[in-house]
């Protein structure tokens, strides 16, 4: 499918951004086309990756530029995703626009709806790269109607990590796979420890994912796959999580964090025994930690076969109208980034699993997962997922919405709010999000 046109009004308010009417002034996109001093031409990356993370991907950007004797990757932080998929569609493919935009996958539909990113599928055929190696999983998320819109570069899902230390001292000899099974162990941690048995924070993007593996739609329309999403559907599935938080809340045995970096903290300082983060942070946590992290999949029902998750964490959006000879270093750049070696490398420096295959059988990733077995439990949560529409996860222009009016919703069952009426007042605020903007595409 080609991306689709927007309307005057629904361009310039594109997923809440307020874009700059420039937008409308019908630049072929790709900003300039330069060269360094000793000739190479310059392909701008736009990312955001601070901190370790963004040390780890200069390491990927210096090694291309190395082998390469054309073209040279200049990499520019942005800010979260959210912030750099802003800055791009303010930009408008003109003067300083970037070859290559990181995005998370919540802002997949915006830039499809935008018309200013390239179809990957094109640029594959088009420049013979091989796609044969990228994990069919991570391909899905960024598929719509058969055709790529991003190239998978930095997968991650969320996942449960556990101090073992305090699991081992309760008696408990197996991660739990289920919700009964979490609640059974934080049971026993609370009969044996002084340590809260589990610490959440409010993050929507583990409440979708979750939805995912009890084998729902987070919105309808098949995800968005088999048209376009128009209202929310995963009511059944949170009403399950949101009922065993509040039975934690209700029995004591729940810690509630303000954000993310507090969970971190708390579960590094013993605050308490379990609790659900991004598999991007596994390295940071288990260095951090004074005890042995384990790390456990998703869990699901009693009785619920898990679906799997779908493929979180960044990709490489391509500008449209970009040059024959920028195209081609923007496509070489995306086949260094994607390689075994380099993906294996990537995974091992930032706890983000492989999106090629080829990477599980490299010498690199095999003593990364013997030093850190952890690691390969979150790669294998995503490898063992089936391959299928409700996989595939949401596309949906609204998703950072949908995600924000969950961790609205969650953090009234953390102050003991009614469950029904904080899934009622999500739905209601995240389908009327959905109705506005899609009024909008033309």
């Amino acid at each position: 499918m080609k991306a689709t046109n927007l309307s005057r009004r629904s361009f310039l308010s594109l997923a809440g951004l307020g874009l700059a009417a420039t937008a409308l002034a019908g630049c072929s996109g790709g900003g300039d086309t330069t060269t360094t001093e000793d000739g190479k031409t310059v392909i701008l990356l736009w990312n955001s990756m601070d901190g370790s993370r963004g040390d780890a991907l200069q390491k990927i950007v210096d090694g291309f530029n190395e082998q390469s004797d054309e073209f040279e990757v200049q990499s520019e932080y942005q800010g979260s995703y959210d912030e750099s998929t802003g800055s791009f569609f303010n930009m408008a493919g003109g003067s300083g626009a970037p070859a290559i935009v990181q995005i998370g996958e919540q802002n997949l539909q915006s830039m499809i709806d935008s018309g200013l990113v390239a179809n990957v599928s094109d640029l594959i055929e088009q420049t013979d790269f091989d796609d044969s190696d990228l994990l069919e999983q991570a391909v899905n998320f960024y598929t719509y109607d058969g055709s790529m819109y991003a190239m998978p570069f930095n997968s991650s899902c969320p996942v449960v990590y556990y101090n073992q230390d305090v699991l081992t001292e309760a008696g408990v000899t197996e991660l739990p796979t289920t919700f009964e099974g979490l609640t059974a162990a934080a049971e026993q941690i609370a009969a044996a420890s002084d340590v809260t048995p589990v610490g959440l924070f409010a993050y929507g993007y583990a409440m979708d994912q979750m939805v995912t593996n009890m084998g729902g739609y987070v919105v309808n329309n098949e995800n968005g796959r088999k048209d376009r999403c128009t209202e929310v559907a995963y009511q059944d599935q949170i009403k399950v999580l949101f009922e065993w938080v509040k039975s934690l809340n209700d029995a004591g045995q729940l810690t509630p964090f303000s954000s993310e970096d507090d969970a971190i903290s708390g579960f590094s300082q013993r605050q308490c025994a379990i609790y659900i983060d991004t598999s991007a942070t596994a390295r940071q946590i288990i260095d951090a930690a004074d005890f042995e992290v384990s790390i456990g999949f998703l869990p699901v029902s009693e009785g619920t076969e898990a679906e799997g998750i779908y493929a979180g964490g960044g990709a490489l959006c391509i500008s449209a109208g970009l040059s024959d000879d920028v195209a081609r270093g923007v496509m070489e750049f995306c086949a260094y980034a994607t390689s075994a070696d380099v993906q294996a490398t990537w995974a091992g420096d930032t706890g983000y699993f492989p999106i090629s295959t080829g990477a599980y059988e490299t010498d690199t990733l095999s003593k990364i997962y013997t030093e850190y077995p952890q690691l390969e439990v979150s790669a294998n949560q995503l490898r063992n997922s089936k391959v299928n529409n409700i996989t595939a996860g949401p596309l949906c222009s609204q998703l950072p919405q949908l995600r924000t009016d969950l961790e609205t919703a969650l953090e009234s069952v953390f102050n003991g709010g009614d469950v029904d009426e904080a899934i009622e007042t999500a739905v209601n605020s995240t389908n009327s999000a959905i109705e506005s903007a899609n009024a909008g595409v033309a």
